[in-house]
């Protein structure tokens, strides 16, 4: 079954999300599923990149699935964990 959005901004994002190219450009964007792949490709478990993470395998599938605030702790080890460097900025 399918998420409903919660939010406003995330009701304008599927109303605005209906092309593949729209709907891909978003996944590269989104956190969540960027760490989804990468944890992938590293074949990681989400159960193992809690324990690196030293937390729980909920905790992850949360981060995954957009249900997780981040702490700038937490992203610095998953960049670690992932082998990626971390950006943030505002435009």
């Amino acid at each position: 079954m399918e998420r409903l959005p919660r939010f406003e901004a995330e009701q304008h994002l599927a109303r605005r999300l209906k092309t593949p190219h729209a709907i891909e450009t978003y996944e590269k964007l989104s956190l969540g599923i960027q760490i989804k792949r990468l944890r992938k490709k590293l074949k990681l478990s989400q159960s193992d990149l809690a324990k690196k993470l030293k937390t729980s395998q909920s905790a992850v599938a949360r981060m995954e699935n957009g249900g997780q605030n981040f702490t700038l702790r937490i992203l610095i080890h998953l960049g670690i964990i992932l082998g990626r460097k971390l950006h943030v900025k505002f435009q």
